[in-house]
């Protein structure tokens, strides 16, 4: 049983259930009976969606009504139950019928209902045989089958209709079927007497007079009889009389034999023959016993039909027709579905056309013509005269099996209607050829009335359509052939039409190809629209469809809109349909509306399918002029924007308006874009109506641009002003200042363009697809600084992006950014980290990023996507970029140059684009480029950086120092590290394997947070390094088993993690639990050594800082303050793991951290050796002295080399941040005239690098506080990028004492190998120039060349060949190295200290060659004088000097080696002071031609004994207050160094001739010159006893002791 049954059969239950309940016991089984007789025949779908109690009150509402009714009248009742009145409810109008059981009932039932129009919702019926007691009650039922006593039988009908609420038209349906209740009563009653007439009639039709043969009678008997054989269903008799009447007949009805339904008529019917028809007349006046015809009126008992009439003709003596018997009703089914053989009188009729016909029996034609006799329509073979019937025949059996339309008429013999065959081509007949054929009929012959009609279809291939028109005149002119003609071009369908427009458009061969193809096509709806003539031209279109060309387009006028707005638009797509959705938006962008849309599916006999879509659209008239070209214009950029050539936006307005190209609009798109990223307020949006308001001036921007590029004839700047002027001119015009900002913005941004390659072809001659402008930024207004020297911004439907760089020759990565909106802001924020961190290598800081803008979902699809994409950024670059061949520039093809030759530009891997190098190499390739794969490095033959760990290595070295200058090696001792990243991360995973004492606690990278409160080293560190060696790792492929107690790896999209014991004693916390994002957060500010970012995003801020300000959406959540950091370093791996004021906030806590551009410079370092080794050796594969080959091998055995060189540029550049800081405050007033100096310059802009305002430093100064480590790591990295720019003079680059730097630039190998080929290095200059001036700023300090240029007034030039010359001669490489050797041996500090003692000296020299250098020497030269007084100096010293002085620097000696100093490196700092003195000494042997060692004798003894060194003491501790202060006391050591070198000559010159007593001899002097020394002395006296000293006091005795050596200045002998 089926879910429906069951819940029938349950509803049914439940409804006897109540009738048990409710109905009065008497009457319990009767009604129970009753209602199951009711509702057993109604289907389960009805019954399922009912409730019981409804079914209940129905029943029992009809029963009671059955009840009542005691007498044969029937019972109507047309009702809306309701709960309150009827205790049931229905959502239909009711009705119940109670009648006496009779044939017909049910179908005149219906009938009625279909002729009134209601529909019926539920009809159900059921005959009952009743059985009443004596008080009329109910004592009895059942249905008719059983075999009981019955009082009476009666038909009970419960009927829902659609609900009525109208009470007449209820009370006119009810009237209806009451009527019909009686017509249907008075027919089956009457029905046996009608029966008995007929036969008696034909029983006594022979014995009539007639004057028919016997044949004719006994055919007619055959037939009467026929019919009493239940083959007609009778409802009617009468007698009628014809008697003449005044030159008349009248045929009058006797109305007393009337029986059935002709009772019903009562008035007279009387008729005068002469109004009938002639035919009619004839036919009832003929002696045809019988009259076979349709009555007028149609039935409404049993079948809706025109009811059928026969008539039985009575005759006088003479054979004159007297009278009829009359018959009506309806013929069987037997009739109409027998053989007409079987019907008595259509038996001999057929006999008699086969006879009259001229076809031989038995022939195929007899045969065929007997066939279509047999299946004509009854009623018609009845009716239609014999002549008439055969002419219809032998008609048919001409068409038969031909594409041929027919029409037969016959005019019905009383003038009712017209009968009219239609026979048309079976495929042909159709609902709408068949409603036009009744149009084209009812028009003919004048009827108001419904054409009716009845189809057959056979075997052949003809169909047949009986018509019936009915008329009320009958004398109507008519041309049968006419109507034909008519219905052949109604049935010329449109197919045929098609067919001949494809002949006369394609000629016979393809246009009968055509139309096999498209002959079915087409849908209904399409014919109906379209014309088969402009089907062609659609067919013609969709013929043009193909795999690489789904698309085909008509952008037309239609005629019948000629002088409106409305344009038609039909699209045609491959195999699928064009969703709306899609193309809505982009047809509404060009600025046309869409007023109306049908969509077709064509689908051919090939099987495929393609598709129309047809829109009718408003166009503004503004672009109308020329609509052939506006139409060109448009279909070439609709095509582009559906194969995602074009953006999909508002700028396509201006192709139908502003008379662009789709590609021109471009331009201007281009434009808004990068306005986008300049920070520009304005939307796209704006700047799209800005130009939709004035598209004659983005037509005149277009044409600047045009002008400005175009590689045929580009225009003068004389002309570009003109056009210039002219857009400026037309902004008078323009109301809204917005608008006018956006225009002149535009010409701004077309000015600043240098380049483009907009006029570029590809491969195929086609325009590239997308479009790239060198831009220089500084002639646009108001751009976001730092202003980059220069950028391209590349843009292209698929992909946007930009490239930043701050010089000509500069380098940087290139990221796949996904910040569409602000990738340059991004990409700025990186190239000025960038160009901080550059300032190791020689080009200065550059960076890209590019959008991808149509990213697919999955995942592969997606990689390839951002691969296409790159490729297209690295080709917008390179279009633009000029060339080197053989040492010549090549400029860029097809592009108008409006700047200098610029060839120089290389990228790198970033975010995204790690593994694209070898992409970016290819490129190169294939235009070219001078750089080959050095272009970009990275590639498959470069320097793998992941492999090589440089990054981390590089790092490491600034953990390793911050360690270490706590006094901790980290190599040995265990630290705990908290870190951010996964082992797979070329940094964190490198980094997390530089040390073996690495205990990691946490780590968290975007999925996992693992967690190992007491992690044992050893282990870890080897299961890390599993993981670090796997293809494919995350935290999640770690051992658990090695995690210590109470920690594990949770995902980060867990709700909640509840921490163990250890957690919270390692986090400091009582809290049972923490969201992921808690749990981070805590970690981050638990107390630890190491933080090591090895990741993406940023952890730390600024507390002034908001989460907003920081840009990383992702990370807000687990972001921390730097105060609240708990880390003791900071080790920053990635790139803007904090913020730059986060780090400051972090030191200023006593936290150790750089910054990330000076920690993870190493793999910057490491690319730059990398393509300067490949532009070396590049040039000789191409000379040909190296195989390509044995370039690769070389380049991979010198990688440990490049690696050295690369770490020890990170291990000195943290160096020297760690000496200036060292210093502290002392030195913070020379650290701000440094920054004064690059902000006069313009280098620096302290906002954008967080460097502190004047005030903030003041309060610093006075607090006792310095710069941070982040701020000096910052100018530091300014002092380079400054210095290394200056020095590209020929000055440097050209001195030959420099070129070691270029040959020491680069591994030992090519130093052997290829050292002359070096010479030809395009970056020979700039090469030297950087190692230079790293040099310098390692050595010397940030703030070594602002203060020797202030102190001195030399060039930048002059300063580093006195530095060059001053740290050779006191060796400060050697004793450098020897001091750094040190480094875990000895108190962090103290070296510190030893290394400023060195920079100290070698500035102070570095001053003194400025003053004293012979400028016609070469460095070489200088060195070579100066080198052996130093040597014989450092040698002796301990000899020269007094004892109390040597005992003095023995004892700061003793001091440093008990610190753990070698004793020999403790000597040679201790001695820098009166090392110091070499170069006086050396030009005093020079000058007096006396020996060193008697030279250096008297100089430091004279010194001592006159107290010059303890006065040089009192200069040396004096504090300054200021800038001028401390020029002052550097002057008054020079002063009295001066002075002693002086003095030391004027005695030397008193010697006899080479002496070696010397103190003997000073002693002589001094007593000769008693008398200017006691001047001195007393001065000296007056020193010694105050505690302090002002400047003045110094000038005074200096002057003192000048006049004092001019005076003893005697003439040597």
């Amino acid at each position: 049983m089926t879910r429906n049954e069951g819940q029938a059969s349950v509803i049914l239950d439940n409804v006897c259930k109540l009738i048990q309940k409710k109905v009065h016991a008497d009457n319990v089984l009767l009604v129970e009976k009753f209602a199951k007789a009711l509702y057993s025949n109604m289907s389960k779908e009805d019954l399922a969606n009912r409730n019981d109690s409804d079914l209940y009150g129905a029943a029992l509402s009809l029963w009671n009504s059955l009840e009542k009714n005691t007498t044969d009248d029937a019972v109507i009742r047309v009702f809306n139950p309701e709960v309150a009145k009827d205790g049931w409810q229905s959502s239909h109008t009711i009705v119940e019928i109670i009648a006496k059981d009779m044939p017909f009932l049910v179908d005149s039932v219906r009938m009625a209902m279909t002729r009134e129009n209601i529909a019926s919702h539920l009809l159900l019926h059921s005959p009952l045989k009743i059985q009443r007691d004596d008080s009329a009650k109910i004592s009895g039922l059942s249905n008719l089958k059983a075999e009981q006593e019955s009082t009476s039988t009666k038909t009970v009908f419960f009927i829902e209709i659609d609900r009525q609420t109208d009470s007449s038209a209820i009370e006119s349906f009810k009237k209806e079927l009451e009527s019909v209740l009686v017509d249907v009563s008075v027919a089956v009653e009457d029905w046996q007497p009608i029966r008995k007439k007929l036969i008696e009639v034909s029983k006594e039709l022979p014995k009539r007079r007639h004057g028919k043969n016997k044949s004719e009678v006994a055919e007619t008997v055959e037939f009467l009889d026929w019919l009493v054989s239940d083959n007609f269903t009778l409802m009617g008799y009468r007698e009628y009389e014809l008697s003449p009447v005044q030159g008349d007949y009248q045929l009058k009805g006797k109305m007393d034999t009337s029986l059935g339904l002709l009772k019903n008529s009562t008035e007279e019917h009387t008729r005068l023959l002469s109004e009938l028809p002639e035919v009619a007349r004839q036919e009832a006046r003929s002696s045809n016993l019988l009259i076979l015809t349709k009555t007028n009126s149609q039935s409404r008992v049993h079948r809706p039909a025109y009811i059928d009439y026969v008539g039985v003709k009575r005759f006088d003596d003479e054979g004159n027709v007297i009278g009829e018997d009359r018959f009506i009703g309806l013929f069987s089914s037997n009739f109409y579905n027998n053989s007409a053989a079987d019907v008595p009188v259509l038996k001999s009729k057929i006999t008699r056309i086969m006879d009259m016909c001229d076809f031989a029996k038995g022939t195929h034609a007899y045969k065929a013509v007997l066939n279509i006799l047999e299946t004509y329509p009854r009623d018609e073979l009845v009716q239609a005269r014999e002549n008439e019937l055969l002419e219809v025949a032998t008609g048919v059996l001409q068409v038969q099996e031909r594409d041929m339309c027919r029409l037969f008429v016959r005019k019905d013999a009383y003038g009712r209607f017209f009968s009219c065959m239609v026979y048309v081509p079976r495929e042909r007949y159709n609902t709408a050829l068949r409603r036009e054929t009744q149009d084209i009929l009812g028009n003919a012959f004048n009827s108001d009335e419904k054409v009716e009609f009845t189809t057959y279809f056979s075997e052949s291939t003809l169909a047949r359509t009986h018509y019936t028109v009915r008329v009320t005149d009958n004398n109507i002119e008519f041309n049968v052939k006419d109507i034909e003609n008519n219905l052949i071009e109604a049935a010329r369908t449109w197919e045929d039409k098609l067919q001949s427009a494809l002949l006369e458009s394609a000629g016979e061969a393809r246009g009968n190809d055509l139309n096999r193809k498209y002959c079915n096509a087409f849908a209904r709806s399409y014919k109906d629209e379209v014309l088969p003539s402009a089907a062609v031209v659609d067919i013609e279109k969709l013929e043009l469809l193909s795999e690489e060309n789904k698309l085909e387009m008509l952008f037309y006028r239609p005629q019948e809109e000629a002088n409106t707005n409305i344009v038609r638009l039909s699209l045609f797509h491959k195999d699928e349909p064009i969703h709306l959705s899609d193309v809505m938006p982009m047809l509404e962008n060009f600025g046309l509306r869409v007023i109306g849309e049908t969509p077709y599916s064509v689908k051919t006999s090939d099987g495929k399918i393609n598709w129309i879509m047809d829109f009718s659209m408003l166009i503004d008239s503004k672009g109308m002029d020329d609509f052939d070209k506006v139409s060109a214009r448009f279909r070439a950029a609709l095509t582009n924007v559906w194969n995602n050539r074009l953006e999909n936006d508002g700028f396509n307005r201006l192709v139908l308006m502003g008379g662009l190209t789709g590609r021109e609009a471009s331009i201007l798109r281009a434009y808004a874009k990068y306005m986008r990223q300049i920070g520009v307020t304005f939307s796209q949006t704006y700047i799209e109506s800005t130009f939709a308001n004035y598209p004659h001036i983005a037509s005149q921007i277009v044409n600047l641009f045009a002008k400005r590029f175009s590689v045929k004839s580009p225009a003068s700047s004389k002309t570009l002003d003109k056009l210039i002027a002219q857009i400026y001119l037309e902004l008078e015009n323009v109301a809204n200042l917005d608008d006018d900002r956006i225009i002149r913005l535009y010409v701004d941004m077309i000015v600043a363009t240098l380049r483009t390659n907009y006029y570029q072809k590809d491969a195929q001659n086609q325009f590239k697809s997308y479009v790239s402008f060198k831009i220089q930024p500084s002639l646009i207004p108001d751009v976001p600084l730092p202003l980059p020297a220069f950028e391209i911004f590349v843009y292209s439907p698929r992909v946007e992006g930009v490239h930043l760089r701050f010089g000509k020759v500069a380098r940087g990565g290139l990221r796949w950014s996904d910040r569409r909106e602000d990738f340059r802001t991004e990409v700025l924020g990186l190239v000025k980290a960038q160009q901080v961190k550059n300032t190791v290598i020689v080009p200065v800081g550059s960076k890209g990023g590019f959008v991808c803008k149509q990213l697919p979902s999955e995942r592969d699809a997606f990689i390839k996507e951002g691969q296409e994409c790159y490729k297209i950024f690295i080709r917008g670059l390179l279009d633009i970029t000029d060339n080197i061949a053989r040492g010549e520039i090549v400029p860029a093809s097809n592009v108008v140059r409006h700047d200098e030759d610029d060839a120089y530009l290389v990228v790198a891997a970033d975010k995204g684009t790690a593994t694209f190098s070898d992409i970016a190499n290819g490129i190169a390739n294939e235009y070219n480029f001078w750089l080959g794969d050095a272009f970009a490095s990275g590639g498959s033959v470069g320097y793998d950086h992941k492999k090589m760990g440089i990054t981390a290595k590089g790092a490491w070295e600034s953990v390793k120092r911050h360690f270490r200058e706590m006094d901790i090696d980290c190599q040995t001792t265990d630290f705990t590290v908290v870190a951010i990243g996964d082992m797979a991360g070329d940094v964190f995973g490198n980094g997390m394997l530089l040390s073996k004492h690495i205990r990691l606690q946490v780590a968290f990278n975007h999925m996992h947070i693992f967690v190992d409160p007491n992690p044992d080293a050893s282990k870890s560190y080897v299961e890390r390094e599993r993981l670090f060696n796997m293809p494919r790792s995350s935290w999640e492929d770690y051992n658990k088993d090695l995690i210590s107690a109470g920690g594990g790896i949770f995902s980060r999209a867990a709700k909640s993690i509840t921490l163990s014991p250890e957690m919270k004693k390692m986090l400091g916390t009582k809290k049972a639990s923490m969201t992921p994002n808690e749990l981070m957060k805590a970690s981050l500010m638990m107390e630890f050594d190491l933080l090591w970012n090895g990741g993406i995003g940023t952890y730390i801020k600024h507390t002034k800082e908001t989460d907003a300000d920081v840009g990383d959406r992702a990370n807000d959540a687990l972001r921390i303050n730097g105060k609240e950091l708990g880390a003791k370093v900071l080790g920053e791996g990635g790139n803007l793991g904090a913020t730059q004021l986060g780090r400051i906030e972090f030191a200023e806590q006593g936290g150790r951290v750089n910054t990330d551009f000076i920690d993870n410079v190493g793999g910057v370092a490491c690319s730059d050796n990398e393509v300067n080794i490949k532009i070396l050796l590049n040039g000789l594969v191409a000379e040909g002295d190296l195989t390509l080959k044995q370039r690769d091998e070389l380049l991979y055995s010198m990688t440990d080399e490049v690696s050295e060189l690369v770490l020890k540029d990170c291990y000195r550049q943290t160096h020297t941040i760690s000496i200036t800081q060292s210093r502290g405050t002392s030195t913070l007033k020379e650290k701000i005239r440094f920054i004064h100096a690059l902000e006069k310059d313009g280098k620096l802009d302290r906002a954008i690098e967080f460097i502190p305002s004047d005030e903030e430093l003041a309060e610093r100064a006075a607090s006792g506080k310095d710069l941070t480590r982040p701020e000096l790591s910052v100018l530091v990295s300014y002092a380079k990028m400054v210095l290394k720019d200056s020095l590209v003079t020929d000055e440097i680059t050209e001195n030959p004492y420099y070129r070691q730097l270029l040959v020491k630039s680069f591994p030992r190998p090519l130093r052997e190998k290829f050292n002359d080929a070096m010479n030809n290095h395009p970056l020979r200059k700039e090469i030297i120039a950087t190692k230079l001036a790293n040099n310098i700023v390692n050595d010397m300090g940030l703030n070594f060349m602002v203060r020797m240029h202030e102190e001195t007034g030399a060039s930048e030039s002059e300063i580093a060949m006195c530095y060059s010359i001053a740290s050779e001669i006191f060796e400060m490489r050697d004793t450098w190295s020897s001091i750094s050797a040190l480094d875990n041996k000895i108190p962090a500090a103290v070296q510190t200290e030893m290394l400023y003692q060195l920079r100290r000296t070698v500035r102070r020299a570095t001053r003194w060659f400025l003053r004293h250098r012979n400028k016609s020497q070469t460095i070489e030269q200088g060195i070579e004088y100066f080198s052996p007084t130093f040597s014989d100096l450092s040698d002796n010293l301990n000899t020269y000097i007094v004892e109390k002085e040597s005992a003095r620097i023995d004892e700061a000696a003793t001091k440093l080696t008990d610190s753990g100093v070698p004793l020999d490196i403790a000597k040679r700092i201790v001695s820098l002071s009166s090392l110091f003195s070499v170069m006086d000494l050396a030009e005093i042997a020079n000058n007096s031609r006396r020996g060193i060692a008697m030279v250096s004798n008297t100089y430091f003894k004279l010194g001592a004994r006159m107290g010059l060194h303890w006065f040089l003491d009192q200069i040396t501790n004096q504090p300054v207050a200021n800038h001028w202060q401390a020029l002052a006391r550097s002057s008054y050591r020079e002063e009295l160094d001066w002075q002693q070198r002086t003095l030391a000559q004027v005695v030397l010159n008193s010697f006899e001739a080479d002496e070696k007593d010397v103190d003997y001899q000073i002693d002589e002097w001094m007593d000769k010159q008693e008398l200017l020394l006691t001047r001195w002395k007393q001065m000296l006296a007056e020193f010694k006893t105050s505690q302090s000293h002002d400047f003045a006091k110094f000038s005074v005795a200096l002057r003192e002791l000048m006049l004092l050596s001019h005076n003893c200045d005697t003439p040597a002998k």
